[in-house]
């Protein structure tokens, strides 16, 4: 067994042969796991009756969710449980991540140095080529690398600092839901992996991109979840994304540095919108969604929720 007690959330929706080769891969890795909780997000493709056979399993935690809730409220809950259930550490990953076998291996070591929040993998698409979707923001101040790779004895080519990283494989302290809260479940999809990680790095932890660790994400294609690109047929994706970014500015700048740059957002987004030079059917959506997402981030005000009550 592993020195310390890590568990492993994965959130599922309607991806059932995919969360099978998930749960497969987390079962072979070299470094076995204390428990892996999977959070069903009201699948309705079998995914419900599969997970029921899991249930006697001791290495098994199902969280069968009355809606769908979305990848941020998913992870939320599952974060909870496992910081319940007394992790040290907590492995987080889409349903349609397969790590390879010694991809947790290969983060433990960082998990013996002091102050580091996270630990995140770098993430590759089906064909081995660095996932478009999973880039890491790396931190321009590599200044505490030196000290950080002295404690662990080697020569620091296997890991960058940085700001934040998404929810396909990435192992966060299991101190940061008590200390910092739990991510906003509020946001439903887009920017919950980014405010989280990044509320990680400004309170002070390291977060550790450790490029020897892999995780395969299982996309149909290898694509950057982007405003600017986006299909119409994603446009109610955009509206999350246009709200939640906007909230997050509103966050760190306050109101009034806040209006100014949600006026100039406004126009950026409907500029790369019409710049597309999409069927006008298609454009509506998209300028609807970025109108709506805009409007509503003036009053959408979701609050951290503390595992104290706070």
């Amino acid at each position: 067994m592993s020195e310390v007690n890590i568990i492993c959330v994965v959130v599922t929706y309607n991806r059932l042969p995919l969360l099978k080769e998930c749960i497969e891969a987390l079962k072979n890795q070299t470094v076995p796991l204390a428990r892996i909780v999977i959070v069903n997000n009201h699948s309705t493709d079998g995914t419900d009756e599969y997970l029921k056979a899991l249930v006697d399993d001791s290495l098994f935690k199902i969280v069968s969710l009355p809606e769908n809730t979305g990848g941020a409220g998913g992870f939320s809950m599952g974060i909870k449980e496992a910081a319940l259930d007394h992790a040290d550490w907590i492995w987080l990953m889409d349903d349609d991540t397969k790590p390879v076998p010694d991809c947790l291996e290969k983060m433990i070591p960082f998990t013996k140095l002091e102050k580091i929040g996270f630990i995140c993998s770098k993430v590759v698409w089906t064909d081995g080529q660095p996932h478009k979707m999973n880039a890491v923001r790396i931190d321009v101040n590599q200044s505490q690398k030196k000290t950080l790779y002295t404690s662990l004895s080697g020569d620091g080519n296997n890991f960058q600092l940085t700001k934040s990283c998404s929810f396909v494989s990435v192992l966060i302290s299991g101190q940061i839901p008590w200390k910092l809260g739990l991510p906003y479940k509020e946001f439903f999809i887009w920017c919950d992996d980014a405010e989280y990680t990044e509320r990680i790095t400004t309170n002070g932890y390291y977060g550790i991109y450790a490029t020897d660790s892999i995780a395969i994400h299982q996309t149909k294609e290898n694509y950057e979840s982007s405003m600017y690109t986006i299909p119409a047929t994603a446009a109610w994706k955009l509206f999350y994304g246009v709200r939640n970014e906007a909230f997050r500015r509103r966050k760190r700048r306050g109101w009034l540095k806040f209006i100014f740059s949600h006026l100039y957002k406004f126009y950026l987004h409907a500029h790369h919108i019409k710049k597309r030079k999409l069927p006008k059917d298609e454009e509506r959506l998209l300028l609807d969604a970025n109108r709506r997402g805009l409007w509503a981030a003036l009053t959408f005000s979701p609050k951290i929720e503390f595992m104290d009550g706070r």
